[in-house]
């Protein structure tokens, strides 16, 4: 079973945008180096991972590269933007999902026929912010969470695939945990329990471990290019 987009046009309008800079190539312009752009930024006093900066820089690398969506990848290391919160703190830094940065408050799409079975709102700064759990027809498949939404969440019950169900969030009054507009996007073979949420990042030491139990979305969205 392959999904289908889970925003409009995200399959075919994508660029990678890297956050780990042992990742960055040599050759990446400046401007597309996000710890050459936070430098800059802490250079002119302020600091790069308040929301308002990240979406400057998000939507200047749509224009640049003419695309509707930046995807953060899976396994990256992520200390760099991470750096001060509870996350880091915990020693957390490897991403479980893909994220698909965008200028706007896109609409989410049910990426196949299934049910919405959980929501919420996790109210800590720099965390989920407004989320949902979708679960696919075939039960096989794993459970899909979606986080950093708007308040405008679905009731719970079964959607077809396509029909929107959310909205991206905006980080103003918190309402999509503080970040600059994006979907985090992580694949669940279990639920956590009741009133809670995935972690979305796992320590060095547990990765291997934690890539079984939230794996690669990429594996599922095989049609998504970047």
């Amino acid at each position: 079973m392959l999904f289908a987009e889970p925003l409009p046009k995200v399959f075919s309008s994508s660029e990678l945008l890297i956050l780990d800079p042992a990742r960055i190539d040599v050759d990446t312009a400046p401007e597309d180096n996000i710890e050459a752009v936070f430098a800059l930024y802490k250079r002119k006093g302020i600091n790069p991972r308040l929301p308002q900066y990240r979406q400057e820089f998000t939507d200047s690398f749509l224009d640049r590269h003419k695309v509707r969506y930046a995807v953060g990848g899976y396994g990256e290391d992520r200390s760099l933007m991470l750096a001060g919160t509870l996350i880091a703190k915990q020693g957390r830094s490897i991403h479980l999902g893909l994220d698909a940065w965008s200028k706007n408050l896109e609409p989410l799409l049910a990426p196949c026929d299934g049910s919405i079975i959980r929501t919420g709102y996790e109210e800590q700064s720099f965390g989920y912010g407004h989320y949902l759990i979708f679960q696919p027809v075939d039960k096989t498949m794993p459970y899909i969470f979606f986080g950093h939404l708007g308040s405008d969440l679905p009731a719970l019950g079964t959607v077809k695939a396509g029909m929107e169900i959310a909205h991206l969030g905006d980080w103003r009054n918190n309402e999509n945990g503080g970040w600059a507009r994006h979907v985090h996007i992580q694949m669940l073979r279990q639920l956590p329990p009741e009133g809670e949420t995935p972690i979305g990042y796992s320590s060095k030491a547990d990765f291997e471990l934690n890539s079984q139990k939230y794996p690669n979305p990429l594996g599922y969205f095989k049609n998504w290019h970047f």
